[in-house]
């Protein structure tokens, strides 16, 4: 998968595990929304350790990519977990504007693009998905065990930080490459774990003053199947109370 694009414009981030039959459909997805707009970019996959299937489908899918995308492939040598996978991600982003996906498109990409298009346009240095000011939302009525884990931790992690986010367990984010790297020195990641990144780079970007805005986007209910329900409450529990 060699670079085809000589001006990137924006990164997306995708961690991906037990995801292979999401890959094609968000492809899809993803060109087609894109096939609206002058923009390169590329598609920074991070795989965890022996998903065979996620590379051989990958690998497939860059044979027809279109001109201005390009697909970086980037495979874990050992178990990372999500929220470590996407450190990997920012690190290997070239782009000036990064932003982070999910394969199961919960939310739709007209939602998360704006997020990109405030970071591009706005003096922010990162725009933050806030699925309670989505209206007709399902997420805010917390019908599916995801949404419910997460709404409980919100609430828990905003009194933790102090007039937080509403939403700090948005797996959307936009930022800029020039904020990750001021983030990158002060981040302290050999415990962190599991599937959300969210809490460890909102403290870091409070430490830090930085500027962040929360914008509405939709959250269906659909979930990975690399998301393991009571293993990330666990983690969640720790990075919540017990550090």
């Amino acid at each position: 998968m060699e670079s085809q694009v000589s001006t990137l414009q924006c990164s997306l981030l995708i961690y991906l595990n037990k995801d292979s039959s999401l890959i094609q459909e968000f492809f899809q997805n993803l060109r087609s929304f894109f096939a609206k707009f002058p923009m390169t970019y590329e598609v920074v996959c991070i795989v965890e350790n022996k998903s065979d299937a996620c590379i051989k489908t990958l690998t497939e899918i860059a044979e027809k990519a279109p001109e201005k995308e390009d697909i970086v492939l980037i495979e874990n040598d050992r178990t990372l977990g999500r929220a470590k996978s996407l450190l990997r991600g920012l690190d290997e982003a070239r782009a000036p504007f990064i932003l982070l996906l999910s394969p199961e498109m919960a939310t739709p990409f007209g939602d998360i693009f704006k997020l990109m298009q405030h970071l591009i346009t706005e003096e922010v240095d990162i725009c933050w998905g806030d699925r309670y000011k989505k209206l007709n939302s399902p997420f805010s009525k917390a019908p599916h065990a995801r949404h419910r884990t997460e709404v409980i931790f919100n609430k828990i992690f905003k009194e933790k930080y102090h007039d937080g986010l509403e939403d700090p367990l948005c797996e959307f984010i936009a930022i800029k490459k020039s904020t990750w790297e001021k983030i990158k020195p002060s981040l302290y990641t050999e415990r962190l774990t599991g599937w959300y990144l969210g809490p460890l780079l909102y403290k870091k970007t409070k430490d830090l003053n930085l500027s962040i805005i929360e914008l509405p986007v939709y959250d269906s209910g659909l979930t990975s199947p690399s998301y393991h329900l009571w293993k990330e409450r666990w983690n969640l529990l720790k990075q919540g109370f017990f550090r």
